[in-house]
């Protein structure tokens, strides 16, 4: 647990004592040959007919070696060379992304530790927050005060750890798929027992924000999740329902993967699938998911013919290889 601060473990351990867990450095990447799993008996041989991101990187020695570290390095959540052996283990035996990613999920009790939710899971969460808040910061004036809030993609996740650095006053709003809850995994996700602020409906890339947010209000906007997952045809809608809501000069944190070329576009999705996967997301909820991947030099046109302009730095994430950038513009 060597990613928390004391802080941090005292702030889990109370939110811990609502609830009752239950049980669920950079190196070279782990022999991977040899293992075969047992074939679970929903998978057809027409489900495992086409290959996919699985397969893609995986039967590629450097790609796979790349995949290792994210890993490692940001994902987390199970021992990472058991993980990366039992992925290559069953993308030589299956084809299909399907067929690999149902077997994945039938064994990843085999490789999960027990509490994994204080040795893995806790860590990785913190480590994200620590990352997102130090970077957010660098771009950031710390010495000015952000009167409005808007976040998208959570409940409240980077919040918390913002505001130890940055002076983020008024209203707070949220943009996310689920409401928030008071389960401990919304809880230790948010930081806090409280709901951290107002919430809203994504709605497919629809929400309403008009009614809820008054105009030109927010100070600060973050999208740590990036903006991949909107649909094409609601780009323009979302992105200027934002804008509207935003003080001339306003600032937007965006954060998101430089998918400019077939190996990454592969590379991109498998992380995706992988954190599906990996948190026990159904299949379909994964091949339903929207993924619009793109370049960041057409991120930066699409926000810069919306009304935004760029400061002109890229922050990656050491030891992540889907290149995801954090970036920051500011409403003209």
């Amino acid at each position: 647990m060597n990613n928390l601060s004391r802080r941090q473990i005292i702030k889990y351990l109370s939110l811990m004592s609502a609830s009752v867990v239950s049980r669920q450095t950079w190196g070279s990447p782990p022999d991977t040959r040899h293992e075969t799993p047992t074939p679970p008996a929903s998978i057809t041989a027409e489900d495992n007919d086409l290959g996919g991101n699985f397969s893609y990187i995986y039967h590629r020695d450097e790609l796979r070696e790349q995949f290792y570290h994210f890993l490692v390095n940001v994902f987390h959540l199970y021992p990472e060379q058991e993980l990366h052996k039992l992925i290559q283990s069953v993308a030589t035996s299956y084809s299909a992304d399907k067929a690999i990613y149902q077997q994945l999920q039938q064994n990843l009790g085999n490789i999960k530790p027990f509490l994994s939710e204080l040795t893995f899971a806790l860590p990785a969460l913190a480590k994200q927050k620590e990352t997102m808040r130090e970077q957010t910061c660098s771009l950031l004036d710390t010495n000015r005060r952000y009167e409005g809030y808007l976040e998208i993609g959570s409940t409240g996740r980077y919040l918390d750890t913002l505001e130890e650095s940055l002076d983020i006053v008024g209203e707070r709003f949220f943009i996310a798929e689920q409401l928030p809850s008071y389960s401990l995994a919304d809880m230790l996700d948010r930081g806090q027992i409280i709901e951290a602020g107002h919430s809203i409906p994504l709605a497919d890339y629809s929400p309403a924000l008009a009614s809820t947010i008054p105009k030109q209000s927010l100070d600060l906007v973050t999208v740590y999740i990036g903006l991949h997952h909107c649909p094409p045809s609601l780009r323009e809608q979302f992105i200027g329902s934002i804008r509207d809501a935003m003080k001339p000069g306003a600032y937007l944190v965006v954060r998101d993967h430089d998918a400019h070329n077939e190996d990454m576009q592969a590379m991109v999705g498998l992380a995706h699938d992988v954190f599906n996967m990996g948190t026990n997301e159904s299949w379909d909820y994964n091949n339903k998911e929207l993924r619009h991947f793109y370049s960041l030099a057409f991120l930066d046109d699409w926000l810069s013919r919306s009304g935004f302009k760029s400061n002109g730095e890229k922050l990656y994430q050491h030891g992540d290889p889907t290149r995801n950038a954090l970036m920051l513009y500011q409403k003209v």
